[in-house]
């Protein structure tokens, strides 16, 4: 590949393209320090073979804090079904899930929650929030009723407000989090006294978390995705009343009237859309969804944004990319968002671009998710971006610190490219020139064959019979 004269031209990062080594050559260039290009058919051989020690009757004696353990045993409480058969949905009238955290760990777990709406049609179907992703929650068609939480992992106001609004005779408990276990335990006694509870497993600390959560389905560590996780979760431990076939596709839900004030603005710069994969679901309350495609160059979005420091990507690491992207594909425009409070650094990458196709965004998060919608391809640091392309069904680059996170957190059901950094602090040290490379293999390779990266496949029907708690 020809070489930024920025940086010198030799090669400081490995592309996996083919299956037969590339768990070989994946251990090599971490022990080496490179960078790393996945693409869609090599992502499965180059994961390791890894699987956590799963005890199911180890025993705390003297590991957790005496208060932990205190807590979990007055909390604890029989359980409502027979654990040995999945909960018989006919038996739901309301359930609660536990998604108080990030916009793309509620994305990520979307499927379920179709799967749930669809299979228990006579259900009550509540959420429990945080107050980055409850805009986003009370948009979605699926849910009846949320109520935020505030982000803080201490006891807040807010715990009380939930518990007022929500407590009543819920039948079913999903805690779907995976830390603070000793809050989602309290809360869930205190919103469903009288509901079974169901948490993933949690691999050192199942006999502990055991005593409140009745029924703790295992996962696929390292080689299931979190989206198929969670569908999965609920197809172990519930029997819908209606027969639905599991689909761990994402949604996100588009608002009409955000996409009409997008794309106007698009128009006026000149810019075009790309129809998005299927219909998008309409938000709650929205007008009627129809997609009108917007003549123009097409546009491909670039985020900056990441919740934790070692995903965000640095101006002017981001910079070089752009600027090279530019130069190398002259029939795509490139739209930068980021957070809001990092929206000085984004008007700062436009203006040191000098570029007329490089423009800047600044809109909600539906502004954002129907700019996302139109867009050609999506380049991003590991974060909710990543999620709302896939749900939109957008080719993404994803740009990742942690092995971990490309194994269960990559670009599910979309053509993708992921690149691993050398290094766990950020993904700054990936070198610009492969960034660049995983578009081009993105565009050129990977979109035209339509690859996406293969899926754990799922149980079909429903629940599996005589298993609670399943096993992968």
């Amino acid at each position: 590949m020809e070489m930024f004269s920025e940086y010198p031209a030799v090669s400081a990062w490995e592309v996996l393209d083919t299956a037969a080594n590339a768990a070989e050559r994946l251990q090599w260039a971490l022990r080496k320090k490179r960078g790393c290009i996945l693409l869609p058919w090599t992502h499965p051989a180059a994961l390791p073979d890894f699987m956590p020690p799963f005890d199911w009757e180890r025993t705390p004696s003297g590991r957790f804090p005496p208060g932990k353990q205190l807590l979990f045993r007055l909390l604890q409480r029989a359980p409502r079904f027979d654990p040995r058969h999945p909960i018989p949905g006919e038996e739901v009238r309301s359930l609660v899930v536990f998604r108080y955290d990030a916009i793309g760990d509620y994305l990520v777990t979307t499927p379920l929650l179709r799967w749930l709406r669809q299979g228990l049609p006579q259900a009550r179907l509540c959420v429990v929030t945080s107050t980055r992703n409850d805009g986003l929650v009370g948009q979605d068609p699926c849910v009846d009723e949320h109520v935020p939480l505030h982000p803080m992992h201490g006891v807040h106001p807010s715990w009380v407000r939930a518990i007022v609004r929500l407590r009543g005779p819920h039948q079913v408990v999903y805690a779907l989090v995976f830390t603070h276990m000793s809050k989602a335990a309290f809360l869930a006694r205190s919103i469903a006294p009288e509901a079974e509870y169901i948490a993933p497993r949690h691999w050192e600390r199942a006999y502990l978390y055991g005593l409140v959560f009745h029924r703790q389905p295992e996962h696929c560590p390292w080689r299931q995705h979190w989206a198929q996780t969670l569908l999965q979760i609920g197809c172990r431990t519930l029997a819908p009343c209606v027969p639905v076939e599991p689909s761990p596709r994402l949604h996100v839900p588009v608002s009409a009237e955000a996409c009409e004030r997008v794309w106007s603005e698009l128009e006026r710069r000149g810019l075009g859309t790309v129809p998005p994969l299927g219909l998008p679901v309409p938000a709650r309350g929205s007008s009627p969804l129809r997609w009108e495609p917007v003549e123009g160059m097409p546009y491909a979005v670039v985020n900056l944004s990441a919740y934790s420091k070692n995903r965000r990507w640095a101006v002017h690491h981001a910079l070089v990319v752009c600027r090279e992207l530019l130069r190398r594909i002259p029939g795509i425009a490139l739209v930068v968002t980021a957070a809001p409070q990092q929206r000085r650094q984004v008007e700062t990458l436009v203006q040191a671009v000098r570029d007329s196709r490089c423009r800047a965004f600044q809109g909600s998060l539906s502004e954002l998710i129907a700019l996302v919608a139109g867009a050609a391809w999506v380049l991003s640091p590991d974060t909710s971006v990543v999620h709302l392309a896939s749900a939109l069904g957008k080719p993404v680059v994803a740009l990742y610190s942690e092995l971990i996170k490309v194994a269960e957190w990559y670009p599910f059901g979309v053509p993708s490219v992921c690149v691993l950094s050398p290094l766990w602090g950020g993904v700054t040290f990936v070198p610009p020139a492969a960034i660049v490379e995983a578009v081009e293999r993105l565009v050129q390779e990977v979109i035209p064959a339509g690859a996406v990266i293969p899926p754990v496949p799922l149980p079909s029907g429903g629940a599996l019979s005589g298993s609670a708690t399943g096993k992968c």
